[in-house]
């Protein structure tokens, strides 16, 4: 697969980005030195020695970021990649930090002595290749679960014979035997296997294959599981399928295995799909979108999706550690899996689901068909107890299928704006690094916190506004105070750099190389368990972070754009959806007449709270009023309220209370939602979802605080999720009903994104409006706004 270990390394950083960890990584190799940031950081355990973002351009005078451009240039002969002749990464180092990047440092060749420049050309040719080479792969197919590598469960005792025949023992000291027979830490005891009577079947051959199909057709429901050779369900290719309808019993159908020992993939499909495709025999699996979007893949639809074991453990505890089958089967059935890694082994020698032995994928397919349909038959009677079902069977699982299609519908992208833009912020990122050494009087290094600290602090003499354990705080809040309070230009100039830099990173650049190369799309995935609050989730890309507010940001926009020639891209967004929500939720008469009336609220509530005309409403009233209506909803407090607004605390405070003088419902239902919350200890959504706020109850009056603002948050903000789930649930069956070409491709937050033939635009147009509108029976209108256009940007 061409995949070494760093790569690997890399895409588990990438998928925990945004985690609240602290991430090590041993290693000396110096390829890793692109992924180190403030949280990532590499430990060599030959030297005992950390080395940190600040450290490494202390020590190589380059940055994480910089760090590919600096090994384009000077190559590595340990890897065998060339370089510029004769530059190594000190002169390499000088010039990035000088152009930027190891193309603008050849875009200013002539700006270099002969020598330089005429080696400079003579590599040009191999630069992107390099490049290429030296970059980390952040998008490894690699199944990595965070709780799996927790090093806190061992077995000193079963370990103790081990680690003496391998000569461990300075390692069994340290872990508390000292071979004398002392007391050893108590061991967790291990899970039981599976049952002994638990009958896992081959069906591999025409014979057993027909007697296999004959069960089938007589089962009503039935567990399903499927095998694949790639986490990406876009990319993978089926390598078998696993059944259980009853606990104990499984079989599992291999379609590729090594030797030949599997039956011809067009025929079980074949046999498979009136089954599959039968809407009166319900399936259950655990993420069976996964299952479904691959099936699809290979020509069988799958119908009657009835129940997913993750989803059910998601609403019957959103708080709990891991909804993962793995976890689930220990956590509630004491019952450990087959590991994956048992099967396809770790690191560059790591194989693929068809190179295993058809026995052992037999062994762990059928057990994740056994324990689903177990958790199942615990999960169904629970959800009913609850008063989870409507919730669960009526929007969560018909949700299931409009997820699966819109991640294999995946949308399209002009690689050619994103790379002008690349260049662009390039420039621009260059040009901010002169300005902010102007400022500072002298070079020093932007991405190291520890230099700039000097420079802000000790060199300029701003004031310093947080301290870390350790040292004087850089980060984002602190700059935004810094060019709040100060008249210095340097703290700006630093803002829009880290984010032209995260923009980049995250987005411009790495947009491209999630293309799949089977569909020539980008498919991201979407996640119903993913937020406390039922709000869905993305990733791979992160759709829902794309930011908005930012000229910059909006641009990343018009890279998505249409498939094809007599394509529109058509986008409808909820209008004020969450304060329209409250609205519903509170009661109260003021709102709710003002949003019956179709009327600014923003306007509104300003004109109201200050007893002015609506028409002597200025831009900053509203603005501030504003501030206040979604504030409101996250716990707005007058400090919060002055810092947005530019007020003052007096003033910020007076404001919410003659707005809560004005609204009284408002103030009303706040105080309902936190005192139920104290009094249950969790809240409830429109539709019946439930979040625990243990928060409520702490001693910690902060803690206790930020327990209301989950509490208000979580039923305004899950209910308006609510809402736009089952409009998406509505417009699928409504599309698919007419035979229609439009395609859902995208939801982000309030708003959704389709990709529709011009000539169905008029049609479409209204049933996005009528289905959008309707999707649930509130006290309060909705209102939609839709526009359309050929990329997102530009849909108006």
């Amino acid at each position: 697969s061409g995949l070494e270990a760093d790569d690997l390394m890399a895409t588990v950083v990438a998928r925990l980005a945004g985690r609240d960890l602290d991430i090590y990584l041993v290693s000396k190799d110096k390829d890793l030195d692109q992924l180190l940031s403030d949280r990532v950081h590499q430990y060599d355990p030959g030297k005992d020695e950390v080395l940190t973002a600040a450290t490494l351009a202390e020590r190589k005078g380059y940055t994480p970021r910089q760090a590919v451009e600096v090994q384009t240039l000077a190559g590595d002969s340990v890897d065998n990649v060339r370089g510029v002749e004769g530059m190594g990464p000190k002169t390499a180092a000088k010039l990035v930090a000088k152009y930027g990047s190891a193309e603008a440092v050849l875009a200013h060749a002539d700006e270099l002595t002969p020598k330089v420049r005429a080696r400079l050309l003579a590599f040009a040719a191999e630069l992107p290749k390099t490049k290429q080479i030296v970059t980390l792969r952040r998008d490894a197919p690699l199944e990595f679960d965070l709780e799996v590598c927790r090093t806190d469960r061992f077995d000193l005792r079963a370990a103790r014979p081990i680690f003496l025949e391998l000569g461990f023992s300075r390692l069994l000291q340290q872990l508390g035997d000292d071979d004398r027979g002392t007391e050893t830490p108590t061991p967790i005891a291990a899970a039981p296997k599976a049952p002994a009577e638990s009958r896992y079947q081959l069906v591999n051959d025409e014979r057993s294959f027909a007697a296999f199909l004959d069960q089938l057709r007589a089962q009503r429901e039935f567990a399903l599981d499927t095998e694949t050779t790639h986490p990406s369900p876009v990319e993978a290719d089926l390598v078998g399928l696993s059944f259980c309808w009853k606990p104990g019993e499984a079989y599992y159908v291999p379609v590729r295995a090594p030797f030949g020992a599997a039956l011809p993939g067009q025929l079980v499909l074949d046999s498979l799909r009136p089954i599959l495709a039968d809407p009166r025999v319900a399936k259950c699996g655990q993420n069976i979108k996964y299952d479904m979007i691959v099936l699809k893949r290979h020509g069988t639809a799958v119908s009657g999706v009835r129940f997913d074991t993750m989803i059910a453990s998601f609403v019957l505890d959103s708080t709990r550690r891991s909804h993962g089958l793995d976890s689930l089967a220990e956590e509630l059935l004491g019952h450990k899996m087959i590991p994956l890694t048992d099967l396809i082994g770790r690191g560059k020698d790591q194989l693929t689901m068809d190179q295993v032995s058809v026995e052992q994928v037999c062994a762990y397919s059928a057990e994740d068909a056994d324990y689903t349909w177990r958790l199942k038959e615990l999960f169904e009677p629970q959800l009913h107890t609850g008063g989870f079902e409507k919730l669960f069977y009526e929007t969560e699982m018909p949700l299931v299928e409009v997820l699966a299609d819109m991640e294999e519908a995946g949308v399209a992208l002009d690689t050619q704006i994103l790379a002008r833009m690349s260049n662009q912020l390039a420039d621009r990122m260059i040009e901010l690094t002169r300005q902010i050494h102007r400022q500072a009087r002298h070079p020093f290094n932007i991405d190291s916190p520890k230099q700039l600290a000097a420079v802000l602090f000790d060199e300029l003499r701003l004031p310093v506004q947080k301290r870390t354990k350790t040292a004087r705080s850089t980060d984002a809040q602190t700059l935004e105070a810094l060019a709040e309070q100060t008249a210095h230009p340097i703290p700006r100039l630093l803002l829009e750099y880290r984010e032209l830099s995260k923009l980049k990173g995250t987005y411009v650049d790495a947009l491209p190389e999630m293309i799949s190369p089977r569909t020539g799309r980008i498919h991201t995935s979407f996640h119903q368990t993913g937020a406390v609050t039922g709000r869905l989730s993305s990733s791979e890309p992160n759709l829902q972070n794309i930011p908005i507010r930012t000229e910059t940001g909006r641009r990343i926009r018009q890279a998505f754009v249409a498939g094809g020639p007599g394509q529109l891209i058509v986008t409808a967004d909820y209008s004020q959806v969450e304060l329209r929500m409250l609205a519903h939720l509170s009661g109260d008469r003021g709102l709710t007449r003002a949003f019956q009336e179709d009327r600014d609220i923003h306007r509104v509530v300003a004109a109201e709270v200050f007893g002015l005309p609506v028409d002597q409403v200025d831009a900053e009233l509203r603005s501030r009023a504003k501030a206040v209506n979604f504030g409101i909803i996250y716990g707005q407090t007058p400090f919060g309220l002055s810092r947005q607004t530019g007020m003052s605390v007096a003033d910020a405070k007076a404001f919410i209370d003659a707005y809560f003088a004005r609204y009284p419902g408002v103030r009303a239902f706040l105080d309902r939602v936190i005192a139920r919350a104290r009094k249950d200890g969790y809240v409830t959504t429109l539709l019946g979802r439930r979040r625990a706020v243990p928060e409520i109850h702490s001693r910690n009056r902060q803690q206790a605080a930020l327990g209301e603002r989950y509490a208000v948050n979580t039923v305004v903000q899950g209910s308006a999720a609510e809402l736009i789930k089952t409009a998406m649930i509505r417009l699928h069956a409504r599309l698919r009903q007419e035979k229609r070409g439009t395609r859902m491709l995208i939801q982000v937050h309030d708003e959704l994104v389709f990709e529709t033939p011009q000539s169905e635009l008029d049609a479409v147009v209204e049933i996005i409006k009528r289905e959008m509108t309707s999707a649930l029976s509130l006290d309060i209108p909705l209102k939609v706004d839709v526009a359309w256009g050929p990329n997102w940007l530009e849909s108006k």
